[in-house]
């Protein structure tokens, strides 16, 4: 029987994150969920990309910045007001690394597998189990309003969002994906809510930071975006459940 760790917001820290794996043990028993944002900022997030796609254990939830990279890639024209509008909000997002060696550096097959894997990520897990505990996991924050409720019967992602109308869709993405928890909302519903997006810094003064533990929720992006920044508050936090241990790497 493995364990079952969270990561969140790597933000293109590849030899951090095979650092965090050599450091918890991580072997093909355990499960770890990456909560969004494993791309954008730092140099290497196609790298961290490819690699959750060779292993059967590692599942990553969308996030705001693969869902950016999604609108750009999967746009039918490459020019144009939409293209143009899209890529400028990656790009003062982060992704000007990650755009220039998907566009660049990778075949057209390796462009639609990793098109494909991400379309296929979940927007959210509602009801993740780990003795007997209930955890619901988002990159931002939960479906509060029921949106995805028209998706029955399977996993909601960025592929399925098709059967919604678009209005709708277009709303349950920025919940899940952009909105940002103040921490004093009452999610008692969820179980335990894990969550990224928004640094702990915001949440608690602890430099570097650490993971945040209020009411039925947990953060846990500890700020690997101010590390590819060349910020010190910057770390990469990982939060095992079954134990509640927590792991960090600098």
């Amino acid at each position: 029987m493995g364990y079952t760790y969270i990561m969140a917001d790597i933000h293109g820290m590849y030899e951090l994150y095979l650092a965090m794996l050599e450091k918890i043990r991580f072997s093909p028993e355990d499960v770890l969920y990456v909560l969004g944002d494993a791309i954008d900022r730092g140099r290497d997030g196609i790298r961290i990309l490819q690699d959750f796609m060779k292993r059967d254990n590692i599942t990553l939830l969308l996030g705001n910045h693969e869902d950016m990279m999604l609108r750009v890639a999967t746009l039918e024209q490459m020019s144009g007001p939409e293209y143009e509008h899209s890529m400028y909000h990656w790009s003062r997002n982060g992704g000007d690394i990650t755009a220039g060696i998907f566009f660049q550096c990778l075949s057209y097959k390796e462009q639609a597998k990793i098109i494909a894997y991400l379309e296929s990520c979940p927007l959210f897990l509602p009801a993740v189990k780990v003795n007997g505990k209930n955890y619901c996991l988002v990159h931002a924050c939960p479906d509060t309003e029921g949106l995805a409720s028209g998706i029955s019967g399977e996993t909601v992602t960025a592929d399925s969002l098709s059967k919604l109308n678009p209005k709708v869709a277009s709303e349950l993405k920025n919940t899940v994906l952009w909105k940002r928890l103040q921490g004093t909302e009452a999610l008692s519903d969820y179980g335990t809510v894990l969550f990224g997006h928004t640094p702990t810094i915001h949440y608690q003064n602890h430099a570097p930071m650490i993971c945040w533990h209020g009411e039925n929720m947990i953060n846990v992006d500890c700020g690997c975006a101010y590390l590819a920044a060349g910020r010190p508050e910057g770390q990469l936090g990982c939060l095992r459940l079954e134990d509640g241990k927590e792991f960090y790497l600098r």
